[in-house]
Order: structure tokens, then C-alpha cells, then sequence
């Protein structure tokens, strides 16, 4: 079950056994375990964003937005929020994807998944168009909920539709906002349950609004408006990286 506490600051908690096990309103998907303990709030430098865990090669990589990572160079310290604070992290630099593709590969000191096996497939095989996909991460730093023992915040997930699958970025029709970059896009094969990541996320299309007064005139200011599409760039550079310079945390089989 879920606990929650009331009349306090101390945010709910959901234990370990029972992520990815409850049943949403309306028998809608759920969103799994293998999914949930793999995404990570994290900061490099004074960037806050998301990352997520992958395996290639029977070893662990950390995967974010480049636009984040950028800053690391070779061996550096990253942090991941834990327990309401942030704690260092050692991590290698596995490679930065070409500027074209915003996609970094990390490789941390420590384990960053459960122990138990949660396998989720690195490949946007099977992805189809028009059907629906679900991104993860911490938009504004927010979270309600801690994943069990662990002290990290459950990331937020949001709906989209894969509207484009052609080149990079492919496109998603959904909400993005802020601090989801760098979060796994994930779906599921029509018919499966299986979850897979696809993509990760760099953000969204801006538009220039105007701003008018109450009276209708218009102004010389203007907004940035969030259009709704959303630019995310295919798993697969993740993995190549990961395989062209394999010095990830190896996995005990």
C-alpha cells in the first residue's frame, strides 16, 4: 500500500515490492518497476535534470541529456537527490553523442539499480506511429513520493504520441516542461506488456506569443509558449556509445 502522511513535510512512501503492482483508475497502463527504479533526479554543475539507468554488454550506464552532461570531462562528480538532499556521485565520462544528437553516457562508481534482476530492453524496435508513449522525470524538481528504502523521489510520467519516427529528433505530441530533459521515453509493444526505452527527452518546440492587454491591444512582449511537441532523440546512440567504450559498472550475471 501506499502510506501517506498527514499535517506534515514528510512525503509519501512507496514501498519496493509494491511499485508498478497497484491498478490505476480505469485500468489504464501501469507504469513498472523495471522502469521506475531506473530514472534518477540529478545535478551537474548548477544544471538540474534527469537521467536513467541502461545496460549494454552485461554493464551499467547512466544516460542523460547532453545539454546537461556537457560539462563532464573524463573521470568528475555528479549528484543524485536522495533522502531530501543531494549526494555525490563518481562517475566516467563514457562518451558525449555528436552535436546534432542531445545524448550523453555516463558511467557511475556504484550500482545504481536494485540488485534484483529488472531488466529493461535498451531499442525502439516495435515502436509504432501514432501509438501512445510515456516520458519520465522531475519537471520543476518536483516529486510526492519516495521509492521505498532507497530515499529517491519517484519521478513524475506523462502521455504522449509518437507523431514522427523518421531521422532526429523523432517527435512526441505531449506536455514537456522543464527538468524532464534528459528522462527515457518509453512504450510498449501492441499486445505486450514489456515495457522498452526508446528515446530520450531534450525538450520542446517554443512559440513566440504575443501579450495583450485586457482591452485587446498588443503588446511589444511576447511569451514562450510551449506548442506541445516535443523533440526526443533515439536510444540507439546511447547504446553505441555505451559499446564503443564499454567501461560501465559490470552486472554480476
Amino acid at each position: 500500500m501506499v502510506r501517506a502522511y498527514v499535517g506534515g513535510a514528510a512525503p509519501w512512501r512507496l514501498p519496493w515490492r509494491r511499485v508498478g503492482t497497484f491498478s490505476p483508475i480505469g485500468g489504464g497502463r501501469v507504469i513498472t518497476a523495471n522502469v521506475i527504479y531506473r530514472v534518477f533526479r540529478l545535478r551537474i554543475g548548477d544544471t538540474t535534470g534527469t537521467g536513467f539507468a541502461i545496460e549494454a554488454g552485461g554493464r551499467e550506464y547512466l544516460v542523460t541529456a547532453r545539454h546537461i552532461a556537457e560539462p563532464v570531462d573524463r573521470k568528475d562528480t555528479i549528484h543524485l537527490f536522495e533522502n531530501g538532499d543531494w549526494r555525490a556521485l563518481g562517475v566516467s565520462l563514457v562518451g558525449h553523442a555528436p552535436r546534432d544528437i542531445d545524448i550523453s553516457v555516463l558511467a557511475a562508481s556504484t550500482r545504481l539499480t536494485p540488485e534484483r534482476s529488472l531488466p529493461l530492453p535498451a531499442t525502439s524496435e516495435g515502436l509504432i506511429y501514432g501509438q501512445d508513449a510515456f516520458f519520465l522525470g522531475f519537471p520543476h524538481g518536483l516529486s510526492d513520493l519516495v521509492l521505498g528504502d532507497t530515499g529517491r523521489p519517484v519521478p513524475l510520467v506523462k502521455r504522449a504520441t509518437v507523431s514522427s519516427l523518421q531521422g532526429e529528433p523523432f517527435l512526441l505530441d505531449g506536455h514537456n516542461n522543464p527538468g524532464f530533459s534528459g528522462g527515457p521515453v518509453v512504450f510498449q509493444i501492441p499486445g505486450s506488456r514489456e515495457f522498452r526505452v526508446a528515446a530520450v527527452i531534450q525538450g520542446y518546440r517554443p512559440a513566440r506569443e504575443p501579450i495583450y492587454l485586457d482591452d485587446g491591444t498588443e503588446t511589444d512582449l511576447y511569451l514562450r509558449g510551449n506548442t506541445g511537441i516535443i523533440f526526443a532523440y533515439h536510444i540507439s546512440a546511447a547504446v553505441e556509445l555505451a559499446e564503443s567504450n564499454p567501461i560501465g559498472l559490470a552486472l554480476l550475471a
